[in-house]
């Protein structure tokens, strides 16, 4: 079903094709840090260290309200190993050959509401998988096999609610959706990760907030835990999104 793409096609971080069934091996993504990387991505500098002030790192970009050199002061210490554990690209979590792939979906794991274009993919027997896994909580994940895709298992994870007024309460929960899924990620033994924005457009999470929680949540796991994950691919199939990555 799946072709394999070669490493010239995919070295800006461009999508492999159009048909969504070519697989592409970790080792044709590039690293966040990598040059050609954030030149793709609107970055142009020879200098790999090098932060633009207006398209900052995001393992090292401050918090609103703190200061540094630009009148803010990064979150996180600058940590090349774990930046180099970071990668982007540009195409669907499911053309990639990595451990896991995370679904974003519902409490009831129904196809309806997972990552569009995820189970077409991965075939039927993901779907009566899904029917016998008995549901899953907000903030929590569940592992299946991934079947069809090359991919050696599925992550599946329900995001929170959004509403203003309980923003604190959805942004803990969606943190708790990514720390899930790296800890379920470790459990059965995998090393590397790829996933979208955990979003449903049912939920209403603002999907700039919900990329920064994303970010900040996988760094301070790697923080603790680098020593047992190999990569984590950050996936966007969009140019709005692929702007929020930026930023």
């Amino acid at each position: 079903m799946y072709q394999r793409v070669p490493a010239a096609v995919t070295a800006q971080g461009g999508s492999p094709t159009d048909n969504g069934d070519s697989v592409v091996t970790l080792d044709q993504v590039p690293r966040w840090s990598d040059a050609d990387c954030r030149s793709s991505f609107g970055y142009d500098n020879e200098d790999l260290s090098f932060t633009n002030p207006f398209f900052p790192d995001p393992l090292t970009s401050p918090s609103e309200g703190e200061s540094s050199s630009y009148g803010m002061v990064p979150r996180f210490p600058v940590d090349h190993e774990i930046n180099s554990k970071i990668y982007l690209w540009r195409g669907h979590p499911w053309n990639l050959e990595v451990d896991a792939v995370v679904n974003s979906t519902n409490e009831l794991l129904d196809e309806a509401h997972s990552s569009p274009g995820l189970h077409a993919a991965a075939g039927p027997g993901l779907a009566e998988e899904c029917t016998t896994a008995g549901g899953c909580r907000t903030g929590m994940a569940k592992v299946t096999n991934a079947y069809d895709l090359p991919a050696r298992r599925v992550i599946h994870t329900v995001g929170p609610k959004y509403a203003v007024k309980y923003h604190t309460a959805a942004e803990n929960a969606l943190s708790q959706c990514y720390r899930s899924c790296l800890e379920l990620l470790i459990e059965n033994g995998l090393q590397s990760i790829a996933m979208g924005c955990i979003y449903t457009e049912s939920k209403n999470y603002p999907r700039e907030p919900a990329t920064h929680v994303a970010i900040r949540t996988i760094r301070r796991f790697l923080e603790k835990q680098k020593n047992k994950i190999a990569a984590v691919v950050f996936c966007t199939t969009t140019s709005t999104d692929t702007e929020i990555y930026k930023r």
